[in-house]
């Protein structure tokens, strides 16, 4: 793959990562106020309870991915980009971490914003 088609597909998915953290954070901001109003009938917080599980998995299930797919591209990168600085930081970037940190992140809220419902 051509260094430039790499850089454009990962600053894609970089991109995708971060509307996933947007859309996360509207999330909870959203839910606090919800809450806050208590304007909500049993009925209501099971229902928004159900919508934040699955928002949240969905948002879960494309963050892992294109974490994913960033540390399947250090495969793809050229032997020049590896010989550069930031080649040999790509390759030595900790995937695992940043794999379980997303996780932790993206199904945690979900679930502590399911426990604020419903309390």
């Amino acid at each position: 793959m051509d260094n430039n088609d790499l850089h454009k597909w990962i600053s894609h998915r970089a991109d995708m990562l971060f509307v996933c953290v947007k859309s996360l954070m509207l999330m909870t901001v959203g839910i606090a106020i919800a809450v806050s109003l208590n304007r909500f009938s049993d009925d209501g917080k099971q229902a928004l309870s159900v919508a934040v599980g699955a928002l949240g998995f969905y948002l879960w299930f494309l963050s892992f991915g294109a974490v994913m797919d960033i540390a399947a591209m250090r495969k793809d990168m050229s032997e020049e980009l590896q010989g550069s600085a930031f080649g040999t930081q790509f390759l030595k970037a900790p995937f695992p971490i940043y794999i379980a940190v997303t996780t932790l992140v993206m199904l945690g809220v979900p679930v502590m914003l399911i426990l604020l419902l419903n309390s």
